[in-house]
């Protein structure tokens, strides 16, 4: 995950929108959405801007997701075991969509084969 990609995901979890990092950082919601999407640099001045808004460590943006957090920060810890958790639901999710996909496809199969038996 990318530092652009992980102060979304923070944003998100704390509700805040574009506009107000963007109001609370002086700089208009275009520019605040190129630091999202990594198409603008960011100053360590700006970087420590965006950490403060987001009661954040510095550390937490930059470095990767498996960095050790500081168990301290409460948020910060939360966030990440949500977005986990949350990360395999959608993963077990998708899984039991597919083994129902087959489940269904095999059931047709099944009858077909049933029927092509009993007309022998």
């Amino acid at each position: 995950m990318n530092a652009g990609l992980r102060i979304k995901k923070i944003r998100e979890y704390r509700n805040l929108t574009q506009q107000h990092m963007a109001d609370n950082l002086d700089i208009s919601q275009n520019a605040y959405s190129k630091i999202e999407n990594e198409t603008t640099k960011l100053t360590t001045n700006r970087l420590e801007q965006i950490a403060k808004l987001l009661d954040v460590p510095v550390e937490t943006i930059i470095n990767d997701e498996h960095q050790i957090f500081n168990l301290n920060n409460n948020h910060v810890e939360k966030f990440y075991i949500e977005n986990l958790t949350e990360q395999k639901t959608e993963l077990l999710e998708r899984t039991i969509d597919i083994l129902k996909d087959q489940l269904e496809y095999l059931k047709i199969q099944n009858s077909e084969l049933i029927k092509l038996l009993g007309s022998k």
